[in-house]
């Protein structure tokens, strides 16, 4: 029986290619685990119309990744 766990990241371009990298790293160094890209969306990715300042600052980015981690849907965050 193979263990997964699963990497949790945000949906742009930059954060999926940053998961795949840890990804592809983590399946050369330990390839008995399985390792899964679970895509989290956040506020800062959902309310595109409103400012940092407005919505919730910087933090409103990884809010939902912390939340996941919490709540135990992701292992790790990308």
């Amino acid at each position: 029986m193979s263990q997964v766990l699963r990497i949790g990241t945000r949906g742009s371009k930059l954060a999926l290619k940053q998961a795949q990298m840890i990804q592809e790293k983590c399946t050369h160094h330990f390839p008995e685990i399985t390792f899964e890209i679970k895509v989290i969306s956040t506020k800062g990715d959902e309310d595109k119309s409103s400012s940092l300042s407005q919505i919730g600052g910087k933090g409103v980015f990884i809010k939902g990744l912390e939340q996941a981690l919490l709540d135990h849907d992701i292992d790790i965050a990308v």
